[in-house]
């Protein structure tokens, strides 16, 4: 695939408002410094962060996996968007979306340069290094990670958490996640659990309430009264399959 250039016709249906409200968040968790492109100088920034995050010592194989993936990604990301400088801005970004939206339905038709990405993001969020993901995982990664407010993180990661899980009734496992994260890129509506990836699209909606069969009991609302304590550097599970290793 080749996008002959880099500019967006703001005018186009294949991506709806909202669908852009998202792609526009996504662009800007790339752009770590904030100047509007993604260059590969972001990536040590992104990487930075996450290490900060999540603890992980810079030579940790799941460190490594990590930035594996993620420059893979911005190699991919010039080359699809067909960019000869190291310069990609919003209207590329959203130009490499509309031509890879069409005709997907689930993570799986997307090549696996991008499949690899929430799957890398599920393993940041996931703290206790479990295989699933809970409420206070959510909210630590929207307090700490997403920089919200105390307050509004620890209220929205409940709401995230049971639309995610059906109030705990399915585990929000990698499985779940990447279906979630599907509706978070084909979400057209502001409906969806997709939504909640990054904790950012509430003022999108214009009445919550509709959204909640109920209100949650108090004692399934834990405090947080700490961080959660730094990771092992070398991650439980298996390393995920890296792009090099199968190329779609």
């Amino acid at each position: 695939m080749r996008i002959e250039t880099p500019s967006v016709q703001r005018g186009s249906t294949v991506l709806s408002p909202f669908q852009r409200e998202k792609l526009e968040y996504y662009f800007k968790f790339f752009d770590v410094d904030g100047d509007g492109y993604l260059m590969k100088k972001d990536l040590p920034l992104l990487f930075k962060k996450i290490l900060d995050y999540t603890g992980w010592e810079k030579n940790s194989a799941a460190a490594t996996e990590l930035y594996e993936v993620h420059t893979t990604f911005f190699e991919v990301l010039h080359e699809k968007t067909d960019i000869k400088s190291d310069l990609i801005g919003l209207d590329a970004w959203m130009s490499l979306w509309e031509h890879m939206i069409p005709g997907c339905m689930s993570m799986h038709n997307f090549p696996i340069w991008l499949r690899l990405l929430p799957r890398c993001l599920f393993r940041v969020m996931d703290t206790k290094d479990d295989g699933k993901l809970d409420t206070l995982e959510i909210r630590e990664f929207y307090e700490s990670f997403v920089k919200l407010p105390t307050d509004e993180a620890g209220a929205l990661a409940t709401q995230a958490f049971n639309e995610m899980t059906d109030y705990g009734r399915y585990p929000l496992t990698l499985e779940g996640y990447e279906q979630i994260f599907a509706n978070f890129l084909l979400g057209r509506t502001k409906y969806g659990p997709g939504r909640y990836i990054f904790g950012c699209f509430e003022h999108s909606v214009a009445d919550q309430s509709s959204l909640i069969s109920g209100p949650p009991k108090d004692d399934d609302v834990p405090e947080v009264t700490t961080k959660f304590p730094r990771r092992p550097s070398d991650a439980i599970r298996a390393p995920l399959r890296t792009y090099r290793k199968e190329k779609n």
